[in-house]
């Protein structure tokens, strides 16, 4: 029963304080800046309030760590606040700036590659493992190759994550109906619990802000620390690929924003109309809801799947 007092607590709290949040910002007229080279749509979001994320991590992370004082949930907390430092960091420059870009690139991959490197050598402190588990088959023993596996890991689902976070209520939905998935899976594997269920109760509630038309962006702070999240729980116990069964959509958007990359830079050519993916549906004249719902229940039947199965033949 702490769970759902913790679950409740963490929503109601982020419920208030994103409503307050959201007149403070409009009457500051701070607001988010669309980057000039996205969808015409997307004009529309201009001055929209942004930076939900620092209510709604930080009320999660704060619960989370007020009922639960263990090593392990410790960490997760630690590693997701990383995260959020270096979401704040940016989202606060692109505020001051009044632009679409805060931190360079290359300054963001690089703080999010340190930040990965601190959480493996304390995760392996705390569950020393040089393995990741292949869902439905075993464990497969990488050895040296582990760590930059981890690393790799830990810093894609962070971007991942941010990547996603480009329609009304994508990231924050796919964020919720994994982390369904993933406190399923923590109670069949006896993993900590605690911050799945109040990071799940936080994102709700902003969900009520957020969906079409938002009202409120959850901006980096928010999607990288939820990215970082899943991936600080992912490598403490070699669950890597199945963070990815739990979470397809963040992967798939992550995937096919560097085929684009990667395409353009060595061939000049684009292979989608616009990366991320979800922009790409956009210029071929799908609507913004019509995506979201249908990202969100390609996540759910994938999740669903995977969760059942672990159920049924474990």
């Amino acid at each position: 029963m702490n769970f759902v007092y913790e679950a409740s607590l963490s929503f109601l709290i982020t419920f208030v304080l994103i409503w307050y949040f959201i007149k403070w910002q409009s009457g500051k007229k701070i607001g988010q800046h669309v980057r000039k080279e996205g969808p015409d749509l997307h004009t529309n979001k201009e001055g929209t309030p942004t930076m939900a994320g620092l209510v709604f991590v930080s009320v999660f992370l704060i619960v989370s760590i007020a009922f639960d004082h263990g090593n392990k949930n410790s960490f997760l907390v630690l590693s997701t606040f990383l995260f959020f430092v270096i979401g704040y960091v940016d989202s606060i420059m692109k505020i001051l700036k009044k632009s679409s870009e805060g931190l360079k690139t290359h300054q963001k991959l690089l703080l999010q590659v340190g930040a990965s490197v601190i959480i493996y050598f304390f995760s392996q402190r705390i569950f020393p493992h040089d393995y990741t588990v292949i869902p439905f088959y075993g464990s497969w023993k990488m050895g040296w190759i582990y760590p930059a596996f981890a690393i790799l890991f830990l810093t894609g689902m962070s971007n991942a994550s941010n990547i996603t976070d480009g329609l009304d209520g994508l990231a924050g939905g796919i964020y919720f109906t994994g982390a369904v998935g993933v406190a399923i899976f923590s109670i069949y594997n006896g993993l900590p619990l605690t911050t799945t269920l109040t990071s799940m109760s936080a994102v709700l509630a902003f969900l009520f802000f957020n969906f079409k038309p938002a009202k409120i962006f959850m901006g980096d702070v928010g999607s990288l620390a939820l990215g970082g999240y899943i991936g600080a729980l992912g490598i403490l116990y070699g669950y890597e690929f199945w963070m990815i069964l739990l979470f397809p959509i963040f992967v798939i958007e992550l995937v096919c924003d560097t085929i684009q990359i990667v395409s353009i830079r060595s061939f000049h050519r684009k292979v989608f109309r616009m990366a991320p993916i979800h922009h790409h549906y956009e210029m071929k004249g799908k609507s913004e809801i019509k995506i979201t719902l249908s990202f969100l229940a390609l996540n759910v039947i994938i999740m669903g799947g995977s969760v059942g199965m672990l159920c049924v033949f474990h």
